[in-house]
């Protein structure tokens, strides 16, 4: 067999392992912030498995349910 196919094959197989680990990192933390925000944790984990790091700005759109007057104060 080839080196090449085989070094391409071991890369594929690093990117796609440590873009897994990332993913589920990013839920875990925007599933915390949203939980310390008054959301959902796991609805807000899958989003952000879903959306990716995009998920941060979301959280932070919606207002916060712990404060008065929507997080406006």
């Amino acid at each position: 067999m080839d080196p090449n196919i085989i070094f391409a094959v071991a890369l594929l197989m690093v990117v796609s392992i440590w873009s897994i680990y990332v993913s589920i990192r990013f839920a875990y933390v925007a599933g915390r912030i949203a939980e310390h925000r008054g959301r959902s944790f796991k609805i807000w984990a899958w989003i952000a498995f879903i959306v990716g790091p995009l998920a941060f700005p979301l959280v932070f759109f919606f207002p916060n349910l712990h404060r008065k007057n929507g997080g406006l104060v």
